[in-house]
């Protein structure tokens, strides 16, 4: 009898790890949270990938932690609430919002005459797909909408090994009357889930389906504070999102972004840590100018300088500069596009973000 039994022990451990399906109870609802650790990932493969395939990225090491909260649509403002709540058109019912920095909005709010702040994606969650519906901003501290025409697809759900699907998204942000600034924004989504085995985070080892996502977008910005009133179009962002989802953990194990062929941000979850939230700033005094800037920027702090990272309005890292002491440094940066930047500085006394605006 010892042979059949251990025949059915062997069948039990390889099912357990046999090649998963994701539905929607695998995807976050309203209220749910999930710790997120941001870590570099230079010199580790995201791109490699197949059926039964084991992907070992163990050797992570959180330098920040965020905690991701799907908030209900009940939070937010009363204007925000009719546009996407019960009482909202079938299809721009959410189920919940994020925080965003898919829009550069806030970081132009020092340079309007009104204040923007709080941007938030809107999705839907239903038993075939995540969708995403459109964003909300305050504008002076009220919360405005601005519903996306096309709604985009995220996930087509379920999803299995070698499922794939295309979607598109368009959204027209107007800010008039308050403020003659425009936004239209325009996306192609290609996903495909090109994988599944056996991957390890440093929160630990899991059945999982890898996805890549093939983003596309064109944006283009109407302003008339920087001059004339005129449309011009932002550089055109191409981007690859490698996720790993497994089974009820509400969100990717972990998700790697590629930009212009080369790792820009790593993302996991794990457990709390004890990190900062966000990046942490210290108590030293440091000055980043001139701003708005054209070609050089000029950076003075009263300790050493180690390293500046400048990132772009979609949080892609544009520039970096390492192995610097320097109290004073002199960066070129007339190769940037025209748009909003953040540089952030590395002290051994903490560190320190700036945002920036080029022309």
């Amino acid at each position: 009898m010892r042979i059949p039994i251990i025949g059915i022990m062997l069948l039990f451990v390889f099912h357990g790890w046999s090649q998963i399906s994701l539905s929607v109870s695998d995807f976050a609802n309203a209220g749910d949270t999930v710790r997120i650790s941001q870590a570099d990932g230079a010199g580790l493969d995201f791109a490699s990938t197949g059926a039964n395939f084991t992907w070992d990225f163990s050797s992570l090491v959180a330098n920040s932690q965020t905690l991701k909260e799907f908030k209900p649509i009940g939070f937010a403002s009363l204007l925000v609430f009719g546009t996407y709540g019960p009482v909202a058109p079938t299809n721009y019912r959410a189920s919940y919002f994020n925080p965003t920095n898919d829009l550069p909005l806030d970081q132009l709010s020092q340079f309007l005459p009104v204040s923007l702040s709080d941007l938030n994606q809107y999705s839907k969650r239903m038993t075939d797909s995540i969708t995403s519906l459109g964003y909300s901003i305050a504008v002076n501290g009220q919360g405005v909408p601005f519903k996306s025409d096309t709604i985009e697809t995220r996930y087509k759900l379920p999803l299995n090994y070698n499922d794939f699907h295309y979607s598109r998204g368009y959204t027209f942000i107007d800010l008039n009357p308050v403020i003659d600034f425009k936004i239209k924004q325009y996306r192609q989504r290609t996903t495909n889930v090109d994988g599944w085995g056996t991957i390890t985070t440093p929160k630990g080892t899991f059945p999982a389906l890898r996805i890549r996502h093939d983003i596309a977008e064109i944006d283009s910005v109407y302003q008339t504070f920087f001059g004339p009133g005129q449309w011009f179009g932002t550089p055109p962002i191409q981007r690859v999102e490698y996720e790993w989802f497994t089974n009820g953990e509400k969100e990717w194990i972990l998700k790697a972004t590629e930009t212009n062929g080369a790792i820009s941000l790593v993302e996991y979850q794990e457990d709390y840590l004890g990190l900062d939230a966000s990046v942490s700033e210290s108590g030293f005094n440091a000055t980043v100018g001139p701003n708005p800037i054209e070609d050089v920027l000029e950076i003075n702090a009263d300790i050493p300088v180690s390293k500046v990272f400048i990132f772009d309005g979609m949080g892609r890292k544009v520039m970096e500069t390492t192995n610097q002491q320097g109290f004073h440094l002199s960066l070129d940066v007339r190769h940037l596009a025209k748009g909003t930047y953040q540089v952030l500085l590395f002290t051994e006394s903490g560190n320190r973000e700036f945002s920036l605006v080029k022309f």
